[in-house]
């Protein structure tokens, strides 16, 4: 190759080069976006898992909020969509009374009643009628089994903790009548509420 024509090409590279670095300079050209770093993965913190030992009580459906607690087995309610307060008498139970003026108050009673108003104060509650028993009683009362927001029945719980004695003379159903008195026969084996030989003195 003469050596004019090397310096014709050297000068055409070199020409070249510099458009390519202009070009680059201006943006004309892409330059190679910058390598993204990893994401670093949020850090959760840790919870205690839940183990078979943990108690879920259920959340149950209301239907009436309690506006009154007359004694341990009787309260007033307001019914969902309704104007009115009705009183309730607690299907299957009697605790001791309190409030009868032709009775004196009767040993255990006040606990009776001061259990009931704690546990029902304002309180929310699902009221079920039972299929065999009558819908009010002679005073008009109506007859319901009283459901707590944690489903527990406080008839049942009455019982079992000794605030009340099983009161199945009347209508209701065969196995809701067996179950009351189981849990007041487990009452008083355990000595609980006024099965306590030194609950009142030891009067009944």
């Amino acid at each position: 190759m003469s050596s004019r024509l090397q310096k014709k090409v050297v000068t055409l590279v070199i020409a070249a080069l510099v458009l390519f670095l202009a070009a680059y300079e201006e943006g004309r050209i892409a330059r190679p976006a910058p390598e993204s770093p990893v994401p670093t993965p949020p850090v959760t913190e840790a919870r205690p898992s839940s183990t078979s030992s943990t108690v879920h009580l259920q959340t149950t459906t209301t239907n009436a909020v309690v506006v009154h607690v007359a004694d341990g087995d009787t309260i007033t309610v307001r019914r969902d969509g309704e104007k009115n307060d009705e009183k309730v008498r607690l299907l299957g139970v009697n605790t001791p009374e309190t409030v009868d003026p032709r009775r004196p108050v009767e040993c255990f009673g006040k606990e009776a009643s001061a259990f009931t108003k704690s546990t029902l104060q304002q309180a929310r509650v699902f009221l079920k009628e039972d299929p065999q028993a009558d819908n009010v009683d002679k005073y008009g009362r109506l007859l319901r089994i009283v459901v707590l927001r944690d489903g527990r029945e406080l008839n049942r719980v009455l019982v079992q903790e000794g605030y009340a004695y099983a009161y199945v003379s009347f209508p209701m159903t065969s196995a809701y009548k067996s179950a009351l008195r189981a849990l007041e026969a487990e009452a008083k084996a355990a000595g609980r509420g006024l099965w306590n030989p030194s609950a009142c003195a030891g009067q009944k």
